[in-house]
């Protein structure tokens, strides 16, 4: 049987630890396919146009409820599914880390802020293009009180997202192949921006060396997570008003 197998699968597989380190591959691409067909706004937008259950009076509602079901399957499969696939079959028992502890010291005002100081200004100019404003928010509130509520849940999101490409994905790799884990990690990161704005996915390349880079340094996800949801919370924010939309808000 083995001499079969050996015919048919990469050499990987036999090596030492070589199942530890295919299937961490492997679950990249399955959880990337997955999402993709099943686990974002779109796969539930097709399912709501045939579900009584997801008629709702207010049609914009279908918009935050799709966020709802996003934000939820980006927590299982970009969260705890690669939480729980670590925990059982580490690269190294000796050092399991992927990314959850704290940061160190200084590293949040000394290598982050700069980042966020740097965006801001380009996001700005950015949302007053009708292209990035007619599309975020995704979901249009009608008040504050909506526009709170949807934020909560949409920015949950990137705690699984920083999890699965900075943390999961870059620490594994780094084991398999020390200094590229984050080159790798690129690739599947820009995928997933494939229905974004054409500049914000282009950007989503720079954003995953960057990110991924400290992530490594600090030892941590956390300030990319604030980092992320602090970029995506201003996008919205400047697209709602570049449009007018803010203003009735209030």
């Amino acid at each position: 049987m083995k001499k079969i197998l050996i015919q048919y699968l990469p050499e990987i597989f036999f090596k030492e630890k070589g199942i530890r380190s295919a299937s961490t591959i492997l679950l990249i691409a399955a959880i990337m396919l997955v999402v993709e067909y099943y686990g974002w706004q779109g796969p539930f937008f097709n399912f709501a146009k045939n579900s009584p259950l997801l008629r709702f009076e207010d049609k914009n509602m279908v918009f935050f409820m799709a966020q709802v079901f996003t934000s939820s399957s980006f927590a299982l499969f970009f969260f705890l599914i690669p939480l729980c696939f670590n925990f059982f079959l580490p690269i190294d028992p000796k050092d399991n880390q992927v990314g959850l502890s704290l940061p160190k010291k200084g590293s949040l005002l000394k290598d982050y802020a700069p980042l966020v100081l740097i965006m801001l200004p380009v996001l700005w100019i950015a949302c007053s293009n009708p292209s990035f404003y007619k599309f975020y928010p995704l979901y249009k509130p009608t008040s504050l009180k909506m526009l709170l509520l949807y934020e909560i849940v949409y920015l949950t999101q990137f705690v699984s997202v920083e999890f699965f490409f900075r943390g999961f994905g870059i620490f594994r790799l780094e084991k398999l192949c020390p200094g590229y884990g984050v080159l790798l990690m690129v690739i599947p990161y820009s995928f997933v921006h494939i229905h974004k704005p054409f500049g914000e996915a282009i950007g989503s390349i720079v954003a995953g060396v960057i990110l991924g880079r400290l992530a490594l340094k600090s030892n941590s996800i956390w300030p990319g997570v604030l980092v992320h949801a602090c970029i995506a919370l201003s996008a919205d924010i400047f697209s709602l008003y570049h449009s007018g939309r803010l203003s009735q808000l209030f």
